[in-house]
């Protein structure tokens, strides 16, 4: 209805309205000074938005160098861990390998002291029970029960052909040559004993030595793996870690590549809004201020001849 009676009534100047009309001329005013307010508002809005999303982009662009820096710091990271994890691993693989001999020298060692001490102990009991038990009798050796140890032992071939028809005669039989058949063969008897007693007295303190050898190999092995453990498990973490910074590098990638598109936009907006607003002032508001002023024209600034 206003905008009916607009012409009406800022058609009559304004010294000469009638006080309705001056109603309607104040009313519309007022309708476009709010209009006007309304522009300045949303124009001080958009600015405002973007004074803050530039803003934001300098913080962005901050974020975005420190996720670089962290990304490149976990990548050096991520190759010492690959590193160390290669090394730990080969340390492990020494010490298994220095543990597995360890324990093969200890068994082989420890099997040939214990053939040594069996055998002995069987010699010996063979030497008392078949041989000098016999012979204290006036008998000859058990040839039969004592040809067994004969692998055993370092005797000449010509008395070790010998031995049986010599073993068999009683002590009133035997020459000059039998007994010296016979002394031979308790002489090659007693030197294996004695060398295996020496080999076992040698040995015996060595099993000591072997079993700490083992014991510590155990240790550096049992330690060297739980370190390639720790490796591993550091490697893995890195390896997710540095996964997660490239995740966050990318999405931060990705809101700068979106800023700048961002930024033009409400900058558009922006001069848009103030086009509108100046638009506005310069046009409607302007036009309604000047006729809303004017006044009925003096008879001296008529026109002459009027």
């Amino acid at each position: 209805m206003l905008v009916d009676m607009l012409p009406f009534s800022l058609g009559v100047p304004s010294d000469e309205r009638h006080e309705f009309q001056t109603r309607i001329v104040n009313a519309v005013e007022q309708a476009l000074n709010t209009k006007r307010s309304e522009l300045e508002a949303a124009a001080a809005s958009v600015s405002a938005d973007l004074d803050k999303l530039k803003s934001s982009g300098v913080e962005l662009e901050n974020r975005l160098k420190e996720a670089n820096n962290s990304h490149e710091a976990q990548k050096e990271t991520l190759k010492n861990a690959e590193v160390a994890s290669a090394e730990a691993k080969e340390a492990r693989s020494a010490a298994a390998k220095s543990l597995s001999t360890a324990q093969s020298e200890q068994k082989g060692q420890d099997a040939k002291l214990a053939s040594a001490q069996e055998e002995k102990a069987a010699l010996e009991s063979a030497l008392k029970e078949h041989f000098e038990a016999p012979m204290q009798e006036g008998s000859g050796p058990n040839f039969k029960e004592l040809k067994h140890y004969l692998k055993h032992l370092q005797i000449d071939r010509s008395l070790h052909e010998a031995l049986p028809e010599s073993c068999g005669k009683s002590k009133d039989d035997r020459g000059s040559f039998d007994e010296v058949v016979v002394h031979e063969f308790a002489k090659a008897f007693r030197a294996q004993i004695t060398e295996l007693g020496v080999f076992i007295v040698t040995d015996t303190p060595a099993t000591v030595q072997r079993a700490a050898a083992v014991q510590a190999a155990e240790k550096d092995f049992d330690v060297k793996s739980s370190s390639q453990k720790q490796c591993s498990e550091a490697l893995e973490a890195a390896k997710k870690e540095l996964s997660d910074r490239t995740a966050s590098l990318t999405q931060l990638q990705q809101a700068v590549n979106e800023f700048d598109p961002q930024l033009g936009a409400l900058a558009k907006l922006l001069d848009d809004s103030n086009h509108a607003l100046r638009t506005f002032e310069s046009g409607p508001l302007s036009n309604f201020m000047t006729y809303k002023a004017r006044v009925t024209a003096s008879p001296e600034a008529a026109p002459a001849g009027a």
